[in-house]
């Protein structure tokens, strides 16, 4: 890794006074890793502008024009064809963690990869590490970044197994020695400095506890069996707040809750979806939205969704004024978004592929592309939907479908990996897709669509190793 890094430094070095395009992945991993580029290259004086992309489908790579150096960060890979019909000839960088393509006799190609260094990039090294590890090697002092890398892993939910593994382990040390993180095992309760115990209780959803999941008044009567108060006097308590001996107790019996309610093969990964590790940032205020990683990731994470990643850009950078207060603009729409797709989830309801073994949506007309993963991603929490089966929401428009696909983690840790199973589905019919084991998309012509879901439950079948039904 490190000789490849050297040859992507070498390039950046080669072009410092020449025209120089970071292009990134629009969500929080992409953002992350745009942002440590060019927090980099702000430091070497190095002029450069910074565009963010949903995916590099072929149409999109249309809107790219080549510039003396262009620098693709948490994207490229998987695409590795279409870029180089592209920019074949150009120098380019490509930074990433996904599954790569072949690109054969591309010299001009400096290809740092995650899956090419021996190294997983579903579990060891997101797009935002791969990013951190050639800001470094530009400048040593650039260890600082290394918390920009940790919050892009866990955007990729990297520590789905509790904690972060692999090459993040080394990134993360970067951080605890610089004085930027701080880590410990705690409740994996989201919103630990900023939400009352009994709200973050509520959003807990995978996996789904009984009784308390979505139920504010079962998440209060809970605390008061367990004898845990949820008021400190006029505040609020928060998870941060909780004694040791409290958070035993909550935890114990969170885990024997989810226990009666997973099937048997996923119990094991129970505990390790209530308890882990947590990691925290350190400089960040004490009941900023900012200071948890997680909460961090899922802030930019919404920038990009609502299509304003250049927020969490700037944030993600170190503005705590006017980006700052536009991005908590945007979060109090991005609640409303939730409460209306949410009601939307709830008033249509969920279809099924033919076998049941996928469930799907179709927000057109109500839901952005860009934010039809979100509310397939929360609507695994739903009534209505089965938490133990993927689910797919898609949005028309001008005669394709873009579609986003998502599944809880404990399938992802029974080994589901919904992005080999949506490229493959989208390239049986003539589209593209890609992207995460929990979190992927594609985009298929229109009239495709039913002949995707079919291909796309296939997939998932084989992967659950069910027996396939021969096509008539």
């Amino acid at each position: 890794m490190i000789a490849l890094a050297q040859r992507a430094a070498d390039l950046i070095q080669k072009h410092r006074n020449d025209s120089v395009s970071v292009i990134s992945h629009m969500d929080a991993d992409g953002v992350c890793s745009a942002a440590i580029i060019s927090k980099a290259l702000d430091r070497m004086n190095v002029e450069h502008r910074v565009k963010f992309v949903r995916m590099i489908y072929r149409d999109t790579l249309d809107t790219i024009d080549p510039s003396d150096l262009t620098i693709f960060t948490d994207l490229g890979s998987s695409q590795l064809q279409n870029v180089k019909q592209k920019f074949n000839g150009a120098d380019v960088i490509i930074a990433d963690h996904h599954s790569p393509d072949a690109a054969e006799g591309w010299s001009e190609l400096a290809h740092l990869n995650a899956h090419l260094c021996g190294l997983d990039g579903v579990h060891e090294v997101s797009g935002a590490g791969i990013s951190y590890t050639i800001a470094k090697t530009l400048d040593k002092r650039n260890v600082d970044l290394s918390a920009l890398a940790m919050v892009g892993a866990i955007g990729d939910i990297q520590n789905a197994w509790g904690k972060l593994r692999g090459y993040n382990r080394q990134i993360l040390d970067d951080g605890l020695k610089s004085g930027l993180l701080s880590c410990n095992t705690d409740l994996l309760l989201y919103g630990r400095h900023t939400r009352p115990i009994f709200r973050a209780l509520e959003s807990f959803s995978d996996p789904p506890i009984p009784g308390v999941s979505n139920s504010t008044a079962g998440c209060i009567t809970l605390l008061k069996d367990l004898d845990i108060p949820f008021r400190n006097g006029t505040d609020w308590r928060r998870p941060i707040d909780l004694t040791d001996d409290e958070k035993k107790r909550l935890a114990t019996e969170l885990i024997a809750r989810a226990f009666m309610h997973v099937p048997e093969e996923l119990v094991k990964y129970v505990p390790g979806l209530v308890i882990g590790e947590t990691y925290t940032l350190t400089k960040e205020g004490e009941r900023s939205m900012l200071r948890d990683v997680d909460e961090f990731s899922t802030c930019i994470n919404s920038t990009a969704r609502h299509e304003q990643p250049l927020i969490g850009f700037e944030i993600c950078k170190g503005d705590r004024k006017v980006y700052y207060r536009a991005m908590l603009n945007l979060l109090r729409y991005h609640r409303r978004c939730i409460a209306d797709g949410m009601g939307f989830i709830e008033q249509e309801g969920l279809m099924r592929t033919p076998r049941g073994l996928v469930q799907y949506f179709d927000a057109t007309g109500v839901l952005k592309e860009t934010f039809v993963g979100t509310i397939a991603n929360l609507a695994l929490g739903h009534k209505s939907c089965d938490p133990y089966k993927p689910i797919v929401g898609l949005v028309r428009e001008r005669g394709v479908a873009k579609i986003s696909a998502r599944c809880s983690k404990l399938l992802f840790l029974k080994g589901l990996d919904l992005a080999s199973a949506i490229r493959n589905a989208a390239r049986a019919v003539g589209g593209e897709g890609g992207g995460h084991a929990v979190a992927c998309g594609a985009q298929v012509e229109e009239e495709k669509i039913q002949d995707f879901l079919c291909k796309f439950e296939d997939e998932i079948a084989t992967e659950l190793g069910q027996p396939s039904i021969p096509q008539t």
